[in-house]
């Protein structure tokens, strides 16, 4: 069987792909932290369960309690 080789992205696509990255981390930069915090606690909301699926959780795992 033949191997395919894939081409390699081209200089323009690198420097979209850079600039684009460097746009993102701007933005996310001046973000106040209350909204960092947040979104990373949403993140490990979403991902726990998956994580309980596997296996039980620690204590340490379990998400804090925010919101009344």
């Amino acid at each position: 069987m033949r191997s395919v080789r894939r081409s390699r992205p081209s200089t323009d696509l690198l420097e979209t792909l850079y600039a684009s990255k460097k746009a993102f981390h701007a933005i996310r930069r001046g973000l106040p932290l209350r909204v960092k915090v947040r979104e990373v606690m949403e993140l490990q909301r979403f991902v726990l369960p998956l994580l309980a699926r596997q296996r039980p959780l620690r204590p340490w795992e379990q998400p804090w309690q925010t919101e009344p």
